[in-house]
């Protein structure tokens, strides 16, 4: 049964009243406020300059390293006709706000449709600590995310859309306190000429596990949004960050509380990516960290299963439902592995 959830539409055209607006949520269909907002986009009807795109996809790649001395214009079309939502964490869901979170969904391609400025969405960004220039039309959601089981969109009204409502304090206080600790720097003392710096100090924890969650947090959003290399790429960083603290003792706890969930949401985007093989490193993690994680086994289970290595895949799907015995679509996979097995010997 369909449950009604509230959440804001910012227009760009600032003679337009921020409205509150309805989405008829279904349990269970992470994905489907994404979709609804990315229909609105495309109702929309703003048109793509090829020429923009170009330059913006050259200029963002250039960013990160990469040369993209010719885009083909056959990949440029499909780019063009595209359409997705990029999805900006104002307060990314943690445990520190009892996993609750507000995220922005704005046009990814409101430069390439010369969007304009929507100057409201960019101050609410910014109040939010995110400085941001976003174009084009704005919605903004509640939601309680704990990346593991519970997954719920909650209202947000006409009501707290204000510079000094109480989420946007929240907001603003985490992603400040976030940014103050900042990466540790190693002394201009150390750089001498001729001289070999001292190794770095040992890793901020808390910086770590901040990081962290934030990759997490993104790698989630993207998963949801059906974009799983981005999603494997922010839970590969987050598990970078983690590793980066798993000699500190006193915070070994913490780190593999998050360790756990990682590797368990990277091998789901490994699998939905085809990529067995590193769902299986991930799961691997997983089960040295906790032994009883039962999506550990499963996944490993249907990792198993892609690259038809059938007794291993049983083992481990069987593993996982004498764990959780009364979970069905466990059972169903351990029963479509022995039919494939069955059907491989014959």
């Amino acid at each position: 049964m369909k449950r009604p959830v509230k959440f804001c539409r910012v227009p760009a055209e600032s003679s337009e009243p921020v409205e509150e607006l309805v989405f008829d949520e279904t349990p269970g269909d992470i994905g489907g406020f994404t979709k609804h907002i990315n229909a609105l986009y495309a109702r929309a009807g703003a048109k793509v300059d090829v020429d923009v795109l170009r330059k913006h996809v050259t200029a963002h790649a250039s960013k990160g390293g990469a040369s993209v001395a010719d885009v083909s214009s056959d990949v440029l079309d499909q780019l063009a006709q595209s359409q997705t939502v990029d999805i900006v964490p104002l307060m990314p869901a943690s445990s520190s706000n009892g996993w609750v979170g507000v995220n922005m969904y704005v046009d990814d391609k409101g430069i390439p449709k010369n969007l304009p400025v929507n100057r409201r969405a960019t101050e609410i960004s910014s109040e939010c600590g995110i400085p941001t220039e976003v174009r084009g039309d704005a919605y903004i959601s509640r939601l309680c995310d704990d990346q593991e089981d519970k997954f719920e969109r909650q209202d947000l009204t006409l009501r707290e859309m204000s510079a000094d409502a109480p989420w946007v304090r929240d907001a603003r206080r985490y992603n400040e306190e976030r940014a103050a600790r900042g990466p540790p720097q190693i002394p201009d003392s150390w750089r001498g000429q001729g001289q070999r710096a001292p190794a770095a100090p040992p890793a901020d924890a808390l910086e770590c596990l901040s990081a962290a969650t934030d990759h997490r947090a993104k790698g989630t959003a993207a998963f949801k949004a059906g974009d799983y290399a981005t999603a494997v790429t922010h839970y590969k960083q987050a598990a970078d960050e983690l590793a980066r603290v798993l000699d500190q003792p006193a915070h070994r706890q913490a780190v593999d509380e998050q360790r756990l969930p990682v590797h368990l949401n990277l091998a789901s985007a490994c699998l939905s990516l085809e990529q067995p093989y590193d769902a299986i490193k991930a799961c691997d993690v997983a089960l040295e960290i906790d032994p009883k994680a039962v999506k550990a086994w499963f996944r490993r289970g249907q990792a198993c299963v892609k690259i038809r290595q059938f007794p291993a895949a049983r083992r481990n799907l069987h593993r996982a439902a004498e764990l959780e015995p009364q979970n069905r679509e466990i059972r169903q996979a351990l029963e479509r592995c022995m039919l494939e097995y069955e059907s491989q010997a014959e």
